[in-house]
């Protein structure tokens, strides 16, 4: 079986939940099974990535990547004029058995194209954000629900995002939930002197650590940690809080910090390499992401992997109570879903988890079991297997309509 993969937003840069999760499903994938179609935004490093990765990957600096930063009007109408021929015409020469579309782009009007015309099944994956963002888009909206309604399968990630996709029409039957996975550049394993390293980097010896990774965007709750840390300090005056990822609120919360005081508690890591950052998983206390709902954008999460990957280190976790945060967080075994927009109770939990190691500690053993059945090869067997049966049964109504 032959997959072709359009997607806008694929390694380099390994940044991001929707990146993460469709490259850690095609990684394992069996070797040479699938094409890629997507974005070029850094040419340097993605020559070396696609000679090592197992799967062919084509790419144009038309597409634009999710952390390829505000673009203008002019390059947003050439992904509108460009993208859809070049996909039909890769479809034509490529002749996959089954298209997949990485998350919303515009090479599914391609794929709606082929499965209209040459009888070509397609996945399409979806998360949340763009659910509620894409309504109030009305041509894009269109085109979104159009081609969720006639997807063969549609892959989610959560209970939440199911919900979503039902509501808007979109057959219970074809929606696919698979849970991300934690991949194997989360899981490093780290020596003492790396540990002891970072810790020197920031300071953090002999302090209770909160741990927040994300990009620096409103949805997250950067600013309710940063307003709980007050409270939080009446009992722990020594806590750190660091905050790593980078985005369009950093001067916000950089200004908020300074207001408050908080300049020798609260530090900003900024993007950091891997190790840095598994290292900072296991020297931190308590992860921490209250995200909400943003009313203005209607914008939330799907299923938040930071999360698990918190809890792959054995770390108790605390979530706002929006978007597909159950399928990350198990409430009360797992860590705690409480309401994102309250810092008291925000520091209330924190404290608790910070007096109670006994609860901590079991908390983050059950999140590591947890993580543990979330594997990426599990996910990419799923979906292969999805991909199987669609094309079985297309094959099937093929053969039937022959006969007839």
């Amino acid at each position: 079986m032959k997959i072709l993969l359009f997607a806008a937003s694929f390694p380099p840069p390994l940044a991001g939940g929707s990146v993460e999760y469709v490259y850690n499903i095609v990684s394992h994938l069996p070797p040479q099974s699938v094409v890629v179609h997507t974005a070029n935004v850094d040419p340097a490093r993605a020559q070396a990535f696609d000679q090592a990765f197992p799967q062919r990957i084509m790419r144009h600096r038309f597409i634009r990547h999710v952390l390829g930063g505000p673009a203008s009007a002019l390059v947003r109408l050439r992904e509108w004029l460009w993208w859809p021929p070049i996909a039909c015409w890769l479809i034509m020469r490529e002749r996959p058995d089954v298209i997949h579309l990485g998350e919303y782009n515009l090479a599914g009007v391609a794929a709606w194209w082929a499965q209209r015309v040459l009888r070509i099944p397609y996945v399409f994956y979806t998360y949340a954000e763009e659910i509620p963002i894409l309504s109030k888009r009305p041509w894009h909206n269109i085109i979104f629900l159009t081609l969720l309604r006639r997807a063969q399968a549609v892959v989610t990630v959560s209970e939440y995002t199911r919900s979503l996709l039902v509501a808007r029409g979109v057959a219970p039957d074809r929606i696919f939930k698979i849970v991300p996975a934690v991949g194997d550049e989360k899981r490093l394993g780290v020596t003492v002197e790396q540990l002891e390293a970072v810790r020197r980097k920031y300071d953090l010896n002999n302090h209770p650590v909160v741990l927040t990774v994300g990009t620096l965007s409103e949805r997250k709750g950067h600013a309710m940690v940063i307003q709980a840390l007050p409270q939080i300090s009446r009992l722990y005056a020594d806590v750190r809080y660091v905050i790593v990822g980078s985005g369009p609120q950093e001067a916000t919360l950089r200004q908020q910090v300074r207001e408050a005081g908080l300049g020798e508690q609260v530090i900003f890591a900024g993007r950091v390499g891997d190790t840095e950052l598994t290292c900072l998983y296991e020297i931190c206390d308590v992860f921490v992401m209250p995200h909400r709902q943003v009313q203005t954008t209607l914008d939330t999460e799907g299923c938040p992997t930071v999360f698990l990957e918190a809890s792959a280190h054995g770390k108790p976790v605390v979530g706002g109570n929006a978007g597909g945060v159950a399928d990350a967080i198990l409430n009360g075994r797992t860590g705690f879903i409480i309401d994102g927009t309250d810092p008291t109770v925000l520091a209330q939990t924190i404290c608790r988890l910070l007096g109670d190691p006994e609860l901590a500690h079991r908390m983050g053993e059950a999140g590591r079991e947890y993580t543990y059945s979330l594997t990426a090869e599990r996910n990419a067997q799923e979906v292969w297997r999805i991909s199987q049966e669609i094309l079985q049964r297309r094959r099937g109504k093929t053969r039937a309509q022959t006969c007839g």
